[in-house]
């Protein structure tokens, strides 16, 4: 986690300091700034900047904020760049005696409960939380999936679902990969892909599921609930292969439609893969852009060492030195499973591939 943290005081500088090299020590790269008169004495950087202008450049460009002061400070500083839960920063502020850490911004999606906990235990102080599962200790959705790297398709759907547990109710989770751990108290599972890990009281049976819950996949689909949160896991990479100079266009074109037939979802995507013949191909680099994934490419040896039972083709093999691209190179960009075989189309082919992954509560 890159983490920015600002002081006021002489003591809050000290304070500053303290948690500075805590958090460097678990690995998160930080900078802590404090006022000129009391910086250098406290081994932290000299604020060059007003407030505001920190702030303004801080906000984007870290995935937390610390304010070692008042609440008020920190609230009014960061008031002009909050946009939303799923984009802001985490936001913790500290007084400057480090009695206190309280999580002000971006408690679940962005970390500041964590990070909050955090603190407290590097400075023996006492944490603050205020978001209403934490204080019930109820089960919250968007921690779960902040834990296990699942993107949230619907934020709206998401707060029905806290505002759900937090009054008692029941509801439904299911999944297309495999779950671990503990089911927690209110939630019952809805099966997935004909499975029901569970048994006892978290086992649902046909009819009897919750008209509200959420399901861990990476398809388009209905249901299983009235109502149905989609945590998407980013773990599909798409393999292509294509003749050089091909537009961007028809790339983009056959990869959308692979994803509509399959009833994939896009953003289930984490990486477009390819030879290594084709890493300046430019309609590969601009869709790996337009997406905000990385394009990652492989040698012809490392994919010729891949064991598997692949469309080959002598065409492709006297060209590139390997019998298939498209269905080799997602497969071992994602070190899963073959979703989709080579579909192909006015000299671009597609395969989609799956990581294996496992999710777990707890």
């Amino acid at each position: 986690m890159r983490v920015a943290l600002i002081s006021f005081t002489g003591e809050g500088a000290k304070t500053c300091r303290r948690i500075e090299a805590g958090l460097t020590s678990a690995g998160h790269e930080c900078s802590a700034f404090g006022k000129d008169l009391f910086a250098g004495a406290a081994g932290i950087l000299p604020l060059k900047t007003g407030l505001s202008e920190w702030t303004a450049d801080a906000f984007p460009a870290n995935d937390a904020l610390i304010f070692v002061g008042a609440c008020g400070i920190a609230v009014r500083a960061i008031a002009p760049h909050v946009k939303d839960k799923t984009v802001d920063p985490a936001v913790v502020v500290v007084d400057e005696h480090g009695k206190y850490a309280i999580s002000l911004l971006s408690g679940h999606l962005g970390g500041a409960n964590e990070l909050t906990r955090s603190i407290a235990a590097l400075l023996g102080a006492e944490p603050v939380i205020t978001t209403a599962t934490d204080l019930n200790g109820r089960f919250a959705v968007d921690d779960f999936a902040k834990l296990n790297g699942l993107l949230i398709d619907d934020m709206k759907l998401a707060r029905e679902i806290s505002a759900a547990i937090l009054r008692g109710e029941t509801v439904g989770i299911s999944s297309d990969r495999p779950v671990e751990g503990r089911l927690p108290e209110q939630l019952i599972y809805a099966g997935g892909n004909g499975e029901r890990p569970y048994g006892g009281e978290h086992a649902g049976s046909a009819g009897a599921y919750p008209g509200i819950g959420f399901r861990i996949s990476i398809h388009e689909e209905e249901g299983p609930f009235e109502k149905t949160l989609r945590l998407i896991p980013r773990a599909v990479s798409v393999g292509i292969g294509c003749r050089k100079g091909v537009p961007a266009g028809a790339v983009e074109e056959l990869v959308d439609q692979v994803l509509k037939e399959h009833k994939i979802l896009k953003r289930s995507i984490e990486k477009i893969c390819s030879i290594d013949l084709k890493k300046e191909e430019a309609a590969l680099q601009q869709l790996a852009e337009k997406l905000g994934v990385p394009l990652e490419v492989f040698s012809a040896e490392e994919l010729n060492q891949l064991a598997g039972g692949f469309s080959s083709s002598e065409f492709v093999n006297e060209i590139t030195g390997v019998d298939n691209v498209c269905e080799r190179t997602a497969v071992l960009g994602s070190r899963g499973e073959l979703l989709v075989k080579k579909q192909a189309r006015n000299g671009v082919t597609v395969a989609v591939a799956v990581r294996t992954e496992t999710f777990r509560f707890g």
